[in-house]
C-alpha cells in the first residue's frame, strides 16, 4: 500500500522521515503529534493528552464542535468522538511514549490511517472563534475608545492566535481610525509571549526601514507604546529620527490662527523623545527656530516641543534664548518664562528673574502706506 497517497499531506510532512526508515513506532506518535497540534492550533488551548481532548471537545459549550449540537444525536456523535480520542492517546500514545515497542508496518498503516480520518473530522469542527468575525471588531467603527472594552475584545483571541491576529491587523492599520487601534494594539501587546514581541519588532522594524509614507509613520508612533521605539532595528530608527528632524526644520505654527501650517510630521516626535538616537541633532533644530527663526518658527517650537524642552534642569543655552527673547520684547517669550518662574521651581526662577522683571514688550511699528507719507 502506498501509504502516502492515502493521507492529507500535511500528515505525510509530519511522519515521512520516521515512516519512510522503517521506524514505525516513531511515525505512529509522530501522526499523534500531529494530531496534538492541529487540535491546539484549532481550538486556542495549550494542554496536552486527555486534557486537550477534555478541554477542546468536552462539556456543555466544547471549543471544537464536530456538529451543531442540535440533537442528542449529535450530541451522541460530540462525546463519542471526545472518547475515541482520549482513547487514542490513553491505548496508543501515552504506552508508546513511556516504554519499548516496535510496531510492524500493518499496524502503523492502521493507526495513521484512522488518525488521518480523525484529522479530517477535526478540520471540519467548528471554532468559536473565528479570526474574520474577530477582525471585522477590531476594526468596527463602533469600536469603544477605552482600555476595557479592548481588553475584553483581546480575551477573546486563543493564545495561539495572538501573534497572527496581530499581523494582520497591523497589515490592514492604513485608514483605520488611530485611536482606536492604538487601544486594541496595546491590549494585544500585554498579552504576548517575548519571542511573539521579538517578532513584531521585526515586523515594524522592516517597514521603518523602508516607508517613506507619513501616515504609516503616523500610525507607527500612534498605536504603539513610545517604549517600543529603542526595541526597533537602529537603521529604521535613525532613518526616520531624520525624517522627523527634517520636517521639524520645516515647521511653521499659526498662533492667531491655531493652526500648523507645515511640518505636520515632525510634531510626532515627542511621542517618541525619550528614546530618541538623534535627540542631539532634534534639539539642535529646536534651538535654532528658537534663535534665529521667525515669530511662526518660534510659535512651533512653543506649541508642540517647549514643555519636552525644560522637563530636565535648565540648559545654558536655553536660558540664553529665552534671555535673549525677553530682551527682544517678544511677548510670547514673556508667557513662557512666566510659566517656568510659576511652576517650575528655583533654577529657573534664579537665571531668568532679573530678564523677566525688565521686559518690555516691543511694539512693531506700523506700516504706513506711501500715500500717507507727509512729504
Amino acid at each position: 500500500m502506498n501509504l502516502e497517497t492515502r493521507l492529507d499531506s500535511r500528515l505525510w510532512q509530519f511522519i515521512q522521515n520516521s515512516y519512510e526508515n522503517r521506524n514505525f513506532t516513531a511515525a505512529i506518535i509522530d501522526a499523534l503529534h500531529f494530531l496534538s497540534d492541529l487540535i491546539r492550533e484549532k481550538s486556542g488551548l495549550e494542554s496536552d493528552g486527555v486534557a486537550l481532548i477534555g478541554n477542546a471537545f468536552g462539556g456543555r459549550s466544547p471549543k471544537l464542535k464536530v456538529n451543531k449540537l442540535q440533537s442528542d444525536s449529535e450530541w451522541n456523535v460530540q462525546k463519542g468522538t471526545e472518547q475515541i480520542l482520549r482513547g487514542i492517546y490513553q491505548s496508543i500514545r501515552n504506552p508508546r511514549s513511556h516504554r519499548r515497542y516496535n510496531d510492524k508496518p500493518e499496524d502503523a498503516d492502521a493507526i495513521i490511517l484512522f488518525t488521518n480520518y480523525l484529522i479530517g473530522i477535526i478540520d471540519q469542527s467548528k471554532s468559536p472563534f473565528s479570526k474574520d468575525l474577530f477582525i471585522d471588531s477590531v476594526f468596527d467603527p463602533d469600536f469603544a475608545e477605552n482600555e476595557r472594552y479592548a481588553e475584553l475584545l483581546v480575551k477573546k483571541i486563543p493564545p495561539k492566535k495572538r501573534l497572527e491576529i496581530f499581523v494582520d491587523v497591523y497589515r490592514a492599520k492604513e485608514g483605520a481610525d488611530r485611536d482606536k487601534l492604538q487601544y486594541f494594539i496595546r491590549a494585544l501587546l500585554k498579552k504576548l509571549t517575548k519571542n511573539d514581541m521579538s517578532q513584531v519588532y521585526e515586523i515594524v522594524s522592516e517597514e521603518l526601514e523602508h516607508t517613506n509614507e507619513e501616515g504609516t509613520i503616523r500610525n507607527i508612533l500612534t498605536i504603539f507604546p513610545s517604549f517600543c521605539w529603542k526595541h526597533y532595528e537602529e537603521i529604521g530608527r535613525l532613518r526616520i529620527e531624520k525624517k522627523l528632524i527634517e520636517s521639524i526644520k520645516s515647521g511653521r505654527y499659526q498662533e492667531e490662527q491655531k493652526k500648523c501650517l507645515s511640518g505636520s510630521l515632525g510634531t510626532w516626535a515627542p511621542d517618541i523623545l525619550e528614546h530618541f538616537l538623534l535627540k542631539k541633532e532634534l534639539m539642535n533644530a529646536l534651538y535654532r527656530k528658537l534663535s534665529w527663526g521667525e515669530q511662526i518658527e518660534k510659535d512651533y517650537v512653543f506649541r508642540y516641543f517647549f514643555f519636552y524642552m525644560i522637563e530636565e534642569e535648565p540648559k545654558q543655552r536655553m536660558i540664553n534664548i529665552l534671555i535673549k527673547g525677553l530682551k527682544d520684547g517678544n511677548k510670547s517669550y514673556y508667557e513662557k518664562v512666566e510659566f517656568l518662574i510659576n511652576y517650575h521651581g528655583e533654577p529657573w526662577k534664579e537665571a531668568l528673574k532679573e530678564s523677566f522683571d525688565n521686559f518690555a514688550e516691543f511694539e512693531p511699528t506700523p506700516d504706513v502706506p506711501e500715500d500717507d507719507i507727509p512729504f
